[in-house]
Formats: structure tokens, C-alpha cells, sequence
């Protein structure tokens, strides 16, 4: 089993200088003759090393893996189910019924963010029913062997990865408006 994280927790701010320079179809004329100094602001959701490790995680799980995540949720609840935005299991070996103890909040939240692969006769995405465990949402893998199911599906999983993540951040700009300073001068000229 491996496990890979990715972080570049010290890439914090962007030059807005050199990323107007990247848009513009004149870049190299632009930078050569302008000596304007650099004009750095923080990232969104990544200003700090500390908020960027936070920011937007996602686990895919193939096999023990899933046993190991549903552990983790079990035993760190709230963090995990405010921190992770989605999960794909790919042929895992998870129980929610054992492991959860029934737990509904926890049950609801796997139901919501989480989608399992699974070795299957079936095309790649189809749905595949299982009487033996309630679950999250559950496809075909593409494939019958166990050991090519991560291959055959992981063109799949990030594509569902990225729809769910689309769907987070969607939803987190609609319930967030963001204050401009015409908003602000029309509510005090409204007193």
C-alpha cells in the first residue's frame, strides 16, 4: 500500500506582475523595457503554509486503503468531514455497516462524497448493485482483475474527483458573496 501527498506549502503569494505578463501576448517586449517592482498578494484558500496543507483534499483508496480511510473518518469525524471533499474507493475493502457501528452522520457523509470502483464484468462507469454492504455509489471498474482496476479506472476517478471538487467550490462562492466597494457604498447610501 502507498499513500502520496503533494504539497508546495511555502508557494503562498503570486506575482501579479508576472502573471499579467504570462496573459499578455507581448510579454517578453512588456518585461523587457518595464521595471515596475514586483506586486505580490496571497493565494486564495493558500495564504499560509498552514491553510494551503488544508486547503481541498481529496483520498482515493484502492483495496486495504479503504479500510485504513473509513478508519480514519470513524476515528477523526468532524475533521475528516469538514476537510475532505470527495473519495474514490477502488475495489476496497471498507465495511460501513462494521466499522461505522451505524453511525448516520457518518453513513450520510460516505453516501454523499464517496464513490467505489469495483472489479466488474461491466463496462468502464456502470453501475453495479451490491445486497451485501450499503455503500456509497458503486461502478464498474472496466475490468475483472483486481490488480489492473486502479489503471482502468483512474482516468474515471479524476474526472469524478474533478466534478466533485467544480461542485465544492461552486457551491462555497455561492454562499460566500464577496464584498466590493460598490456593495458597500450602496448599503451606506441605503441608511
Amino acid at each position: 500500500m502507498y499513500c502520496l501527498i503533494v504539497l508546495n506549502p511555502n508557494d503562498n503569494l503570486v506575482d501579479m506582475k508576472m502573471e499579467r505578463e504570462k496573459l499578455s501576448l507581448s510579454a517578453r517586449e512588456e518585461s523587457l523595457t518595464s521595471m515596475q517592482p514586483c506586486q505580490w498578494i496571497p493565494k486564495r484558500c493558500s495564504s499560509s503554509p498552514e491553510e494551503h496543507t488544508m486547503y481541498n483534499v481529496a483520498f482515493i483508496a484502492h483495496g486495504y486503503g479503504g479500510l485504513v480511510f473509513t478508519d480514519l473518518l470513524v476515528q477523526r469525524k468532524w475533521e475528516v468531514m469538514n476537510k475532505v471533499y470527495s473519495v474514490a474507493f477502488i475495489d476496497s475493502m471498507h465495511n460501513i455497516q462494521h466499522q461505522t457501528g451505524s453511525d448516520p452522520q457518518i453513513q450520510e457523509w460516505i453516501l454523499k462524497h464517496c464513490h467505489e470502483w469495483v472489479s466488474n464484468s461491466k463496462p468502464l462507469d456502470k453501475a453495479v448493485g451490491s445486497l451485501m454492504k450499503v455503500n456509497c455509489p458503486t461502478v464498474s471498474a472496466g475490468t475483472e482483475k483486481y490488480g489492473l482496476a486502479p489503471s482502468y479506472c483512474m482516468h474515471a476517478v479524476f474526472k469524478y474527483l474533478k466534478s466533485t471538487l467544480k461542485a465544492k467550490t461552486t457551491t462555497a462562492f455561492t454562499r460566500s458573496p464577496i464584498a466590493t466597494r460598490s456593495s458597500t457604498s450602496k448599503k451606506r447610501d441605503n441608511k
